[in-house]
């Protein structure tokens, strides 16, 4: 079985919108097992609803749960994540220790858009460029002004950036026409993580390998298992990858629609 990395799973009891107990956690973890991840981001939320959610704090839940995890014997390595959500004061609260890189690893920092809100991230790439630290779009799927124009979406790759995209986005699409714009990013080397973004077990399962398949389907086992478990893995252990720069569709989603 491969060992598939989840780059974007709420796993920590009590600490945001995902699982309230620890045994909801533990049965995340299970399906994750059965779902063929070995390693996952164990992250949660940090921005302004979530106020106690500092590095230290996320540190914490991931060393209380892995052991529970080993006492069961689920074989699932976890790596300390944050999931944070833009602001003005992001690089105020960098400095102050607040974030958690992906991985904890502090070679990448996973992000995401304020609520109703589209930034452009290249100031922000380039101030930590420098630092040796990249922005990884959290749930790239959801903003239409990336997904639908592959120029944006080359820019900030070109820049350092990288594009995680939600397993349950490419084994159920919205629609046809997001469907076709994230099978234009598949071909065009545009998506470089998969998350399962899972939350619980009721609601937002933590399934992966039905999305995986889609892109097994998209552009081969191959190039699959490279964004699925050799950038995935790298990524939370801190590891260099390397990724070309995408080739944007020949014809645009306003073309397809209207010809």
């Amino acid at each position: 079985m491969l060992p598939f990395a989840d780059t974007h799973v709420h796993l920590l009891p009590g600490r945001d919108d995902g699982p309230l107990t620890v045994d909801e956690a533990l049965a995340m973890c299970r399906l994750l097992v059965a779902e063929g991840v070995r390693h996952a981001a164990a992250l949660a939320h940090q921005n302004p609803s979530y106020p106690t959610n500092d590095a230290a704090a996320l540190r914490t839940a991931v060393a209380d749960l892995q052991p529970l995890l080993a006492a069961r014997q689920i074989p699932l390595q976890l790596y300390p994540s944050g999931e944070i959500m833009l602001g003005p004061d992001f690089i105020d609260q960098w400095k102050a220790g607040r974030w958690l890189t992906l991985g904890d690893a502090g070679h990448a920092l996973l992000v995401e858009m304020p609520h109703g809100q589209f930034l452009d991230l290249l100031p922000l790439a380039d101030y930590f460029r420098p630092l040796g630290i990249r922005l990884v779009v959290a749930h790239a799927e959801r903003y239409p002004e990336l997904l639908f124009d592959p120029g944006l979406a080359q820019r900030w790759i070109a820049a350092g950036c990288l594009l995680q995209v939600s397993t349950s986005a490419l084994a159920e699409p919205w629609d046809h026409t997001t469907e076709q714009a994230l099978k234009d990013w598949a071909v065009g080397g545009f998506i470089h993580l998969l998350g399962s973004d899972g939350h619980g077990i009721d609601r937002r399962r933590p399934l992966f390998r039905q999305g995986y398949q889609q892109l097994v389907r998209w552009v081969g086992r191959a190039a699959a298992e490279r964004i699925a478990v050799l950038w995935g893995g790298a990524i939370l252990q801190g590891l260099p990858i390397h990724v070309p720069l995408p080739r944007p569709p020949r014809r645009t989603w306003f073309h397809r629609l209207f010809g």
